[in-house]
């Protein structure tokens, strides 16, 4: 096992930093180029919008969400998927904001340089776990937590972009309790005409949800508002604007660190880093169904790492996949990566020669594309559903939900990835299942006796299967109910018991504190005259029992017949 995980990361090393064109070693037509020139123009008219919208989820001004933009193309140049269009997204972007909103002021040369510190640890850290292949961490991350996370930001970023929408500034803060008794007080300073732009533009952008995906909604909603703000000069009438955009691309400037800004922004980084690459990966992999690709999740670490790491040294902010961006991407024919690369270069463009109208964009047009966004990715009815499948799943995505209200957002995925792991514990102490086996007389195997069919036990002997493994957190409740067993045959029939044979199917592991545990329950027998068997004992196990010169030796039937020799059929 360890040989195969080196070999796997040597592998890794040594095609990981290879662009997705050359790896895969197919061939590029004419015909793939105009494909993705065509859906590169299309992803690009709903990306230049969006990233500025959401650029002030993250409390950054809107021309950094384009700045994040543009080192998009490299998550797919470097990753395994086609089609995922990387860049900022909301969730990121509140997460961003909760982050480093208790260090700097947003929207100050402060917290914007730390926002792009902030992306470059999320890249550290996921190209980090890409090149070591240490994807399977992301398990420790329960889906339920994410599902109860996604709606609750979702709703919290529809109240962040209010004052936004309706023309008035509130105090932010860290609790978001906090930031909705502003916006309440702050309702009666709103600005009659901003509010009127953001609802007709909410309206507009509702109704385009009726026309085809690649329809471009929010570049025509975008268009009207600036055109709206030239002619009507909305900006002297009280309607805040977009500040000023400069015609000039990012400079590179590597991020500053010092010992206790790492540690400050470190865990808030590794937080982004899972919970970013979790919704990208998501995304790839519900794409990657449709398109018959196949996923790397290493690879797919690398891309993402290494976008999120050129976009911190351009003054960007950490970005993951759309799924809305992709979707398009999809729809719009995307043949290769090089698709992204033609979305990037019409966001440069943009952003050299139409910065001036950009700027003339008011921003509570930005605040309803959010909003518009946002609104869907609240779902109640998939929290009901998660509740209704799977009870314990339920119950980490409604405390996920209700405590990224009533605490900072990003101490309610650690909340509910400790909920997730006590009650995994819980179930795996408490869920225990031992159950009192006989020999199904039709397939000549054991079965629970209380299931149907013809069931054959015997009065002198006891078979008992223990359904999970046994480990120091749970082997005294499963002693406990082993024991139970013994008694409540002994009080059921009149025949003295001699054997007890325990089932180990389900036991894929055992360790020394269960060992322990079992040791005694041997011994507890034999006091009793009583001998313990053991039956269908896993190769692992049976080598655990074996390595343990204290444990009394346990002699192994091989199959039900075995079993039937050394009891008396009823």
């Amino acid at each position: 096992m360890v040989s195969d995980y080196i070999d796997s990361v040597t592998k890794g090393f040594k095609t990981s930093f290879i662009p997705a064109p050359f790896r895969s070693g197919e061939k590029y037509s004419p015909e793939d180029f105009l494909a993705d020139l065509v859906a590169g123009v299309t992803v690009a008219i709903i990306l230049i919008p969006h990233a500025m919208a959401v650029a002030l989820i993250a409390g950054l001004p809107a021309v950094y969400g384009l700045y994040a933009a543009i080192p998009g193309f490299i998550a797919s140049l470097w990753g395994s998927s086609k089609h995922l269009s990387t860049g900022p997204v909301a969730i990121v972007s509140f997460l961003t904001l909760t982050s480093l909103l208790p260090l700097a002021e947003p929207g100050s040369a402060e917290f914007i340089a730390l926002a792009a510190t902030l992306a470059l640890l999320v890249g550290v850290i996921q190209l980090f776990m890409g090149l070591f292949r240490l994807g399977f961490v992301l398990q420790l991350i329960p889906h339920s937590a994410i599902i109860g996370f996604a709606s609750a930001a979702a709703a919290i970023i529809v109240t962040t972009q209010i004052p936004n929408l309706l023309g008035f500034e509130t105090e932010r803060h860290e609790l978001v309790v906090q930031n909705i008794f502003e916006i309440f007080a702050g309702l009666p300073y709103l600005v009659p005409l901003t509010a009127t732009i953001g609802a007709i533009a909410i309206g507009i952008l509702y109704l385009c949800k009726f026309l085809p995906k690649t329809f471009p909604g929010t570049l025509v909603v975008l268009l009207v508002g600036i055109i709206a703000s030239y002619v009507f000069n909305l900006g002297e009438q009280g309607v805040a604007l977009v500040k000023e955009i400069p015609s000039v691309l990012p400079t590179f400037q590597f991020p500053t660190f010092s010992v206790g800004l790492f540690l400050e922004l470190f865990p808030k980084a590794a937080i982004i880093a899972l919970v970013g690459f979790v919704e990208a990966y998501a995304i790839s992999r519900a794409i990657a169904q449709k398109t018959g690709q196949k996923l790397d999740t290493g690879q797919e670490l690398v891309g993402q790492g290494l976008a999120n790491i050129v976009v911190g040294m351009f003054r960007g902010y950490p970005v993951s996949g759309s799924f809305m961006r992709t979707a398009v991407n999809v729809n719009a024919g995307a043949r290769t990566a090089i698709a992204a690369v033609v979305a990037a270069a019409i966001t440069v463009l943009a952003l050299l020669f139409l910065a001036p109208f950009l700027s003339l964009l008011p921003k509570t047009i930005l605040a309803a594309i959010v909003i518009i966004s946002a609104i869907p990715l609240i779902n109640p009815g998939r929290l009901m559903k998660t509740y209704a499948i799977s009870r314990t799943d339920g119950i980490v995505a409604f405390i996920t939900f209700i405590f990224a209200f009533l605490l900072k957002p990003d101490d309610a995925i650690f909340i509910g990835v400790v909920v997730a792991l006590v009650l995994f514990v819980r179930q795996t102490v408490w869920g225990a299942k031992v159950v009192e086996n006989g020999i199904d007389t039709d397939w000549n195997t054991l079965r629970d006796i209380n299931e149907p069919g013809n069931i054959e036990t015997f009065p002198n002997v006891l078979v008992i299967r223990i359904g999970m493994p046994m480990y120091y957190a749970n082997a005294a409740h499963i002693i406990r109910l082993l024991t139970e067993q013994v008694r409540l045959r002994k009080q059921k029939s009149s025949e003295r018991l001699e054997h007890v044979v325990i089932n180990f199917s389900g036991v894929s592991y055992i360790d020394a504190t269960a060992m322990e545990k079992l040791e005694e329950f041997i011994k507890d027998l034999h006091e009793e005259n009583i001998t313990l068997q053991g039956i269908f004992l896993r190769i692992t196990v049976h080598d655990a029992i074996k390595r343990n010169p204290d444990m009394p030796e346990i002699p192994v039937l091989r199959n039900s017949n075995e079993l039937r020799n050394i009891g008396t059929a009823k």
